[in-house]
């Protein structure tokens, strides 16, 4: 079950919205988040509690605590997670070392599958991979 401790709402800037259980980003304006661009995208706010389809609407964000997250493939328990992609999925961090990492918690659950939902404890950070 997820636990709460600050959840905050957004203005969703991306074209078509955003679905439940997605990583969102800083957008360009305060108030205002997006999906990421990319993989291990920069200057995480949190954690979308519900689906937005319409951009311009507010959308709920989990800024810390435990949040449900899409999985973008398999993820151990205990593994920190980052950004997979620009769909706000998240990925055991997997890079090559001396890499810089923008990570946004550690799995409180396992995932085996692309699209499997876990909890994640928010802990958002930068790291260099050893």
């Amino acid at each position: 079950m997820s636990n709460y401790i600050l959840d905050k709402a957004y203005t969703i800037t991306s074209e078509n919205g955003v679905q439940a259980y997605r990583v969102v980003v800083v957008g360009s304006n305060p108030g205002e988040c997006q999906l990421p661009s990319a993989a291990n995208d920069g200057k995480i706010l949190g954690v979308t509690l519900f689906s937005q389809e319409n951009k311009g609407r507010n959308v709920t964000v989990r800024k810390a605590g435990i949040a449900r997250c899409v999985a973008a493939g398999a993820i151990n328990l205990g593994d920190p997670v980052n950004i997979a992609d620009s769909s706000g999925k998240v990925k055991a961090i997997n890079e090559s070392s001396g890499t810089h990492i923008n990570c946004v918690g550690f799995a409180e659950t396992s995932a085996s599958a692309d699209g499997d939902i876990i909890e994640v404890f928010l802990s958002f950070h930068e790291r260099i991979v050893p």
